[in-house]
């Protein structure tokens, strides 16, 4: 390929963001040959899209009812902002000579932005893009997306710090044929309704096997349901999806027996619990237990769920917490947060069509000491790197060295400045002569090493061969 891009961000070398922020960075752009174009521009855009298909039956002319595939989709623009950084739009055409050049970008996201998503039906997006407009030939486009967090704090609705309980039961048919038909009884609970990934969901589970049907296996469950939403020639259309983002087995339960489980589940990297109304995908978890039976006894399992908010922004004191009931250490502090997050790739493999692009989402590790010294409290953790934990980036140098248009741009207006090119890199020192022997993959062959001869072509394997 005769050019190539390098996107960097200012000061965050993950490039993720909080709605409302500014971003900043710089494009550099490297060709071998020089170039004929129009303008350079470069775009920051966010959108949403979502499509699928959906076999559908309708009424023939005939009056056969017949099938086919119907495609639903949907695309919202959330932000979008062009500049041209060399060139003007519509211009004359200009020589790009080869070099490395260096383009500057920044805008402010909008403090509405929706989280960055990948989903096997739609996808949310923020991306940086560096469009080479090129008059006779096709664009040259390079793009680099980005991660974008609309922070949704806890701690701003009262219903995430209640705990979740509740007791089922379920009787089975296998226990009414031999005169006794009495219940599997699953008492569970949990300390809050919200958490946040890095942190435990400690829960309580009393499991009482009155029946005659033994439990194979207690397991809890974190669903990650995603909702989205196309608009149709008539009617709203919308997709549902659900997957299993995180799971533990807790032990099976023998009929006529009792068994309590203290455990917890750990909340992994994971798309925020979605806060708008009409957004074209909607993201919501639920958190299940499940009393695995065996399908010929009938009923089926017995399934507790209950719906659960996933944040950016922990609950207050809820970094100490041991699971319902339990107190919380001596040493915490209800007004304690457990530091500044770590951002790591969303745990999901799902992607929509060719998109590969991982968002990455606020971890907080809890247990582990705070930011702060000599154990005072956390300061509130930021939802984003800041600029003191990151080393600043050694400015490129560069020398100036003006572009020669081919013709003189017949359009009014201001003409924009052309890139300035930076120094190509030293180039690497030639290797010192060897002492007489080389290395491969870690092994030091010595001089004079001959290899053993193999044999004749002609002479056929002894003992082997085709009858």
């Amino acid at each position: 390929m005769s050019s190539k891009v390098t996107f960097a961000f200012d000061n965050n070398p993950l490039g993720v963001y909080h709605a409302g922020q500014v971003i900043s960075g710089t494009a550099e752009l490297t060709t071998d040959r020089p170039k004929t174009i129009r303008s350079i521009f470069i775009t920051i855009n966010g959108y949403g899209e979502t499509r699928w298909q959906e076999s559908v039956e309708k009424p023939g002319d005939d009056g056969k009812t017949t099938k086919s595939m119907e495609t639903h989709t949907s695309t919202e623009i959330y932000y979008s902002s062009d500049k041209y950084v060399y060139g003007q739009s519509g211009g004359s055409q200009l020589e790009l000579p080869k070099g490395k050049f260096v383009f500057p970008f920044h805008t402010t996201i909008p403090p509405n932005a929706p989280t960055s998503f990948n989903g096997s039906h739609g996808q949310i997006k923020h991306e940086v893009t560096l469009t080479i407009d090129r008059s006779v030939r096709y664009n040259n486009i390079f793009k680099q997306c980005f991660t974008v967090i609309l922070p949704h704090d806890l701690n701003t609705k009262r219903e995430n710090a209640q705990p979740l309980k509740r007791i089922e039961e379920k009787s089975f048919w296998w226990g009414s044929i031999f005169g006794a038909n009495k219940p599997m009884v699953m008492d569970v609970s949990t300390s809050y309704s919200g958490y946040v990934p890095g942190q435990k969901i400690h829960f309580h589970l009393v499991l009482d096997n009155q029946s005659d049907v033994q439990c194979q296996d207690v397991k809890v469950r974190l669903l990650k349901n995603v909702t989205y939403r196309a608009n149709s020639t008539n009617k709203e259309q919308l997709k549902s999806t659900e997957s299993r983002i995180a799971d533990m087995h807790c032990g099976e339960v023998v009929k006529h027996n009792k068994a309590q489980f203290d455990e917890y589940l750990l909340v992994p990297p994971t798309t925020p619990t979605t806060v708008g109304e009409r957004d074209p995908i909607r993201v919501s978890y639920t958190l299940r237990f499940i009393a695995k039976t065996f399908r010929l006894h009938g009923g089926g399992d017995l399934v507790v769920d209950f719906p659960v908010t996933i944040g950016t922004l922990p609950l207050l004191g809820s970094g100490e917490d041991k699971g319902p009931g339990q107190t919380a250490s001596s040493n915490g502090s209800v007004n304690s947060y457990p530091g500044a997050p770590i951002f790591q790739e969303d745990v999901s493999d799902e992607q929509f069509e060719s998109s590969t692009f991982k968002p990455r989402y606020p971890v907080y590790t809890f247990g582990q000491p705070g930011n702060a010294a000599n154990g005072a409290p956390a300061a509130t953790p930021s939802l984003y790197p800041r600029a003191e934990d990151t080393p600043p980036v050694a400015p490129l140098p560069y020398a100036p060295n003006p572009v020669t248009p081919v013709a003189k741009p017949t359009a009014p207006g201001p003409q924009k400045i052309p890139p300035y090119p930076t120094n190509s890199p030293a180039p690497l020192p030639a290797a010192a002569p060897g002492g007489g022997h080389f290395e491969v993959l870690g092994f030091s062959i010595p001089p004079g090493y001959q290899p053993t001869p193999s044999a004749p072509g002609a002479a056929p394997p002894a003992g082997i061969g085709w009858k």
